[in-house]
C-alpha cells in the first residue's frame, strides 16, 4: 500500500505517537478511574479479581473507542506534520515534484482504515461488550449494602397486541421483575418473576385477577409457579424491546428504522437516533485529519504549533460534545433523529472538507 520511503517514513512516524498517546492517555485514565473507585469498595464490601478488572477496562476501552481514536488521530496527525513542517521535509518533497494532497494521502489512508475499524467494532464488537460491561457493573452493585431501587415501569408489546409491564430485566438471570401481563381488559396476570426464554413462560408468584360483573378487578387465583401458555414471545422482537438500541448491532438498527416522515414514539426516536449516530461518528477519524490539515502545512517562520493543538483539541471535543447535546434532544423527540444528529455532522464535515480541498 505504501511503496514510496517518504509515504513508509510518515506512517512509521505517525503509528508511533498514535501508539504512544493512545497508551498513555488511557492508562493514564486507568490510573484514575481505579485509584477513585478503590476506596470505596472495602465500605462496600466488593472484591475484585485481576481478570475481573482487565476485561472491565478493556470493555471501557471498546466503548469509548468511537472518541478515543479520533483523538489519539488528531494528535498523532498535528505532531507528524508539524515536525515534517518545521524540519523543511515537506517542502523538500514538494521541490521534488509531489503535490501537497498527494503527502496527506497516507494520513487519509489511515484514516480511513480505522474508519473501517469503528465500523466492525460497532457491529460485532461494542453490542457484546456493552452487555458484558453492563454485567459486570450490575453483578457490583448487587453487592453494595446500600442502593436504591431504580422505580420505572417499562413496556412489551406482544404479537397478539397484549401488553407487558415490568419493573426491570435482569440480562444476566435472563428474567422480568414485578412483571404485568394484561392479557386483556378483563384479565390481567402479575408476577414477581417471569422467565421469557423458556419454551413455555414460567412466572413465579402469580396472582391472576379478572373483572367481575360489577367492574371491579379482583384476584381469583395464586400460584407459587405458572407456565403462561398463552404468553407469546417474539425472541427479536423481545430482544429489540428490552435492549437499549445503543447495544445493537448497525445491521440490526438499520432494519428497525421507522419511516423517515412518521411521527416517531419514544422507542423508534431512540432507535433512529442510535442508527445514526453509530452511522456518522466513526467519521470523526477523517474528519480529525481534514479539520487540522491547512493549519499544519501552512508554510511560515513561525508556525503556533501550541495554538493548533489547542483550537484542534478544543474543536474536536467541543464538537462531540454537541453531538452528545445532539443525541439528547433526538432521543427526547424534540428535533427529528436524522436532522438533530445528521445535519450538523454534514455541515462541519463538509466545511473542512471544502478547506482540505482547496490545499494546493
Amino acid at each position: 500500500m505504501f511503496r514510496s520511503i517518504w509515504e513508509r517514513y510518515f506512517v512509521s512516524e505517525f503509528i508511533k505517537v498514535f501508539l504512544l498517546f493512545l497508551v498513555c492517555f488511557y492508562g493514564l485514565y486507568v490510573l484514575i478511574d481505579y485509584a477513585s473507585h478503590t476506596s470505596a469498595l472495602p465500605h462496600h464490601h466488593i472484591q475484585l479479581r485481576i481478570r475481573e478488572l482487565i476485561r472491565y477496562y478493556l470493555f471501557i476501552l471498546a466503548s469509548r473507542a468511537e472518541i478515543l481514536i479520533p483523538l489519539a488521530l488528531l494528535i498523532a496527525f498535528i505532531k507528524t506534520v508539524c515536525t515534517l513542517n518545521t524540519h523543511q521535509e515537506l517542502v523538500a518533497l514538494m521541490a521534488g515534484g509531489i503535490k501537497l494532497k498527494t503527502l496527506m494521502r497516507p494520513f487519509l489512508m489511515i484514516a480511513l482504515a480505522f474508519v473501517c475499524l469503528l465500523y466492525l467494532n460497532e457491529q460485532f464488537v461494542l453490542p457484546s461488550t456493552l452487555k458484558k460491561l453492563r454485567h459486570l457493573e450490575n453483578a457490583t452493585k448487587h453487592q453494595k449494602k446500600r442502593q436504591l431501587p431504580e422505580i420505572t415501569v417499562k413496556h412489551v408489546v406482544l404479537e397478539d397486541r397484549s401488553l407487558l409491564l415490568y419493573q426491570n430485566y435482569d440480562s444476566e438471570k435472563e428474567e422480568f421483575f414485578d412483571v404485568y401481563w394484561i392479557e386483556s381488559i378483563d384479565s390481567i396476570y402479575r408476577a414477581k418473576y417471569l422467565c421469557p426464554n423458556k419454551e413455555i413462560p414460567v412466572g413465579y408468584f402469580v396472582d391472576h385477577l379478572l373483572r367481575q360483573p360489577n367492574g371491579e378487578l379482583l384476584q381469583q387465583q395464586a400460584y407459587s409457579q405458572y407456565e403462561f401458555k398463552n404468553l407469546l414471545f417474539n425472541q427479536e422482537l423481545l430482544q429489540s424491546a428490552i435492549l437499549d438500541p445503543d447495544i445493537l448491532p448497525l445491521t440490526n438498527l438499520f432494519f428497525q428504522q421507522p419511516s423517515l416522515f412518521a411521527n416517531l414514539s419514544e422507542k423508534e426516536s431512540k432507535i433512529a437516533t442510535a442508527f445514526y449516530w453509530k452511522l456518522l461518528m466513526p467519521w470523526l477519524c477523517l474528519l480529525a485529519i481534514l479539520a487540522p490539515a491547512p493549519s499544519c502545512v501552512r508554510f511560515s517562520r513561525q508556525i503556533p504549533i501550541f495554538f493548533i493543538y489547542i483550537y484542534s483539541l478544543f474543536g474536536l471535543i467541543a464538537f462531540y460534545m454537541l453531538m452528545d447535546a445532539a443525541q439528547v434532544l433526538a432521543k427526547r423527540q424534540v428535533l427529528p433523529p436524522i436532522w438533530a444528529i445528521g445535519l450538523p455532522f454534514i455541515l462541519v464535515f463538509s466545511f473542512y472538507s471544502y478547506r482540505f480541498a482547496r490545499l494546493k
